[in-house]
């Protein structure tokens, strides 16, 4: 992750002007749709993270696939095209539909015949009998759409949290439970992951957005583990993978299913031996003893000469099967609950409640828990079961509200269309 260069086969992020995607560079010359474009990345590999490349259309008529090139900085299209002349007002002009002399396909054709952005601008303007006559601030306005259209630079992004949390959320905020940037920060600062300790997280559907977060905090030089449990077969990892951590601290992550882990430190069994000792003797139970006798039967007299000699520890090697990782992470997991962590998250799509409750006895004395949820009523509850108990203190029940605002000269206002609330958050600290 120190090193500053594209690889083959970790994460990169495309960005063309404010889109951005996420994308696993799996080969050199692999493509990937941003919008609808094809972009070869064919040269990206071992260029600097942050790079700007051209796109260069490959010359086929009606075609949207390019190739990169490597190039110093993007231009900005108003300030090579440059606006000189412009009118007092906009009051005599009138949207009639024939201020443009070129026909619609006399325009498609010159987007596949040009090879700069900015001919295809200025041919436009030239052909235009109302631009000159608009004022500066419309002409401006103009540009910028015809750039956003017309643009042909992408820069290459190193993925990191704030990237994949805004790409993430923007998709589909359902599939990373509306957790927005603000709220990210506020889990991390309240649950004070710190490099030296142990932490436990509940995750039940957030694509892995939480487990990279706290593995981001905890650091490199993490000397703990974070144990994130979660319901089903397998964990949620795209957001975890695409920090693009080395071995040893996507190593410090021990994902492991929520029942299985309990159930190996309360039980303390190797449940994946006892599975296949209970089917190797229901198989040994249907085995009829009529063929055992035909299968000695069949068996042909040998000499001693002939008899083979059995090597008993090849056999005991070849009969003992694999066993998965999971298995070995359940146990490293139990290890460090049985010892109890030193924070608890969770973010839970189900009610949050019976989690808690089980996995509180797990959490230190002194230490925080973090709960979060999209909507309050089931954190109501919970507040209100634990404001009568005990071994908890400090209860707080918080909502993250946010809104953005554009600031630009003489306009500046708040963004209307965006979602305010980013889900609530039940604080507070495990007594003794």
């Amino acid at each position: 992750m120190c090193d500053n260069t594209v690889k083959v086969g970790e994460y990169i992020v495309i960005q063309k002007q404010n889109y951005k995607k996420l994308h696993k560079f799996n080969k050199p010359n692999s493509s990937v749709s941003v919008g609808k474009d094809t972009l070869n990345l064919n040269g990206i590999e071992g260029t600097k993270f942050f790079s700007t490349f051209k796109m260069i259309s490959r010359g086929k008529k009606r075609s949207k696939e390019f190739d990169l090139e490597l190039t110093a900085e993007a231009v900005n299209l108003i300030e090579e095209i440059g606006l000189k002349v412009s009118g007092a007002d906009n009051r005599n002009i009138y949207d009639d539909g024939r201020s443009q002399k070129l026909s619609a396909s006399e325009i498609s054709d010159l987007t596949y015949d040009s090879t700069k952005a900015s001919d295809i601008v200025e041919t436009l303007i030239t052909n235009s009998n109302t631009f000159h006559n608009k004022t500066e601030f419309s002409q401006e306005k103009y540009l910028k759409k015809k750039e956003k259209k017309y643009f042909e630079y992408i820069q290459i992004l190193r993925p990191n949290l704030r990237i994949i949390t805004e790409i993430l959320y923007r998709l589909d905020s359902s599939k990373v439970q509306g957790i927005r940037i603000d709220t990210l920060s506020q889990i991390i600062t309240l649950s004070n992951i710190s490099n030296e300790g142990n932490h436990l997280l509940y995750d039940s559907g957030s694509n892995g957005l939480l487990a990279a977060a706290l593995l981001s905090a905890m650091g490199s030089e993490a000397k703990g583990k974070l144990v994130h449990m979660h319901p089903g077969n397998m964990s949620q990892k795209q957001a975890l993978l695409a920090m693009n951590f080395d071995s040893e601290q996507f190593n410090k992550c021990l994902s492991v299913n929520v029942y299985s882990a309990l159930r190996q430190v309360y039980q303390g069994c190797d449940t994946h031996t006892q599975k296949e000792t209970v089917l190797e003797s229901e198989c040994n139970l249907k085995r009829k003893a009529t063929d055992e006798i035909e299968h000695e039967i069949k068996i042909p007299k040998l000499d001693d000469s002939q008899i083979p000699i059995k090597d008993h520890d090849t056999d005991e090697s070849n009969v003992a099967k694999k066993k998965p990782k999971w298995h070995f992470d359940n146990i490293a997991a139990s290890e460090v609950l049985k010892n109890k962590v030193d924070s608890l998250v969770i973010a839970s799509k189900e009610d949050p409640q019976n989690i808690f409750l089980e996995l509180l006895p797990f959490v230190k004395p002194g230490r925080q828990f973090v709960i979060y949820y999209t909507v309050a009523e089931p954190l109501q509850n919970l507040y209100m079961i634990l404001k009568s108990t005990s071994n908890v203190a400090a209860l707080r029940l918080t909502c993250n509200w946010m809104r953005n605002y554009q600031i630009l000269p003489e306009r500046t206002h708040p963004e209307v269309m965006m979602n305010g609330s980013s889900g609530f958050l039940l604080t507070g600290y495990v007594l003794k």
